[in-house]
């Protein structure tokens, strides 16, 4: 995971150096990445203490939905 943190700092410092380079696309890599870190945040926190198997499961399926959606921008930015 602190792989991950760190090359998410390394893309965020690259994009904001781009954006003040004036390159308009920074900024909509930084919304893309923005989205798939808000991803990540509901992938990590989904169990409940009152969770059953049920209840667990319906999450997982959906949290399976958002992950994929996650890879997909963290390509798009990453390319």
């Amino acid at each position: 995971m602190e792989e991950v943190v760190q090359k998410l700092e390394e893309r965020i410092i690259d994009l904001l150096s781009r954006m003040d380079d004036g390159d308009e696309k920074a900024l909509e890599e930084l919304k893309s990445l923005k989205r798939a870190v808000n991803n990540l945040n509901e992938f990590m926190s989904f169990v409940d203490d009152d969770d059953t198997m049920d209840t667990v499961k319906k999450k997982m399926d959906l949290l399976e939905k958002k992950f994929d959606e996650f890879l997909m921008d963290l390509n798009k930015v990453v390319g």
